[in-house]
């Protein structure tokens, strides 16, 4: 199997597809999360949703999040 030859191949594949593959590509080679890593995870969602309910946090609508990113990267590159 040639490396090159089976990239050259998925390249030739509409992008939806190309992107599925990359997808288990990754997933074949990426290590497990244990458990104990899912759980400290969860809890931090639970966290931050309290946080949420009790006003602890501010919630950004996705417009004004994304005006300032746009923002920024025109900054970057003038």
């Amino acid at each position: 199997m040639d490396p090159a030859r089976i990239f050259d191949e998925a390249m030739a594949l509409p992008p939806e597809q190309r992107r599925e593959l990359a997808e288990r590509l990754l997933d074949s080679v990426q290590e497990p999360s244990s458990p104990e890593i899912e759980e400290a995870q969860y809890q931090e969602v639970l966290r931050r949703l309290r946080d949420i309910e009790e006003g602890k946090e501010e919630l950004i609508p996705w417009e004004q999040v994304h005006a300032e990113l746009l923002a920024q990267i025109a900054r970057h590159n003038p």
